[in-house]
């Protein structure tokens, strides 16, 4: 029974696994910035401290926190941005950083599970399931989107640069 119960569930996974492709414009996006290669799980507690801090921005899209991956090293690491949209980005407050989301085409992939897997899920995003969707990826910045379904159900979406 167990065999038919695993081989069920890589089933559900792959229909989760469809790609979403989408375009979108540049964004200016305003938040905290870790640099590194998160060996000691400092994002997620980046994400306590913006959680506590996301007030200062002025006049920020509300629709949606983003997690804003860039600056990729050949020694693994790489800057994350936990942030918000904004639109104009006269007054940044301190410790606070404005980066733009270049324009591109993103294959976007759905995340339903607990958040200490989502590493894992970035892995088979790009050891499998970009593969599967027949898309290539393109350096360039990637990003998490957590919009109401977050608070609701946990999901969230993953955007990936892609030709």
């Amino acid at each position: 029974m167990s065999g038919i119960l695993s081989l069920s569930n890589k089933w559900i996974r792959r229909l989760v696994m469809k790609a979403k492709i989408v375009t979108l414009e540049k964004a200016n996006m305003m938040g905290i910035v870790y640099r590194g290669k998160n060996e000691n799980n400092e994002i997620p507690a980046m994400w306590e401290v913006f959680n506590k801090r996301f007030k200062e921005i002025p006049n920020p899209d509300m629709r949606a926190f983003y997690g804003l991956c860039y600056g990729f090293e050949s020694g693994g690491s790489f800057s994350y941005m936990a942030g918000l949209a904004v639109d104009q980005f006269e007054t940044i407050p301190n410790g606070m950083e404005v980066v733009e989301r270049p324009a591109s085409k993103y294959a976007v992939f759905t995340f339903k599970d607990k958040m200490d897997k989502i590493g894992q899920f970035w892995d088979e995003i790009y050891r499998t399931y970009l593969k599967e969707n027949d898309l290539t990826a393109i350096t360039g910045m990637t990003f998490e989107y957590y919009d109401e379904r977050f608070e609701k159900t946990g999901e969230c979406d993953i955007y990936i640069p892609v030709l």
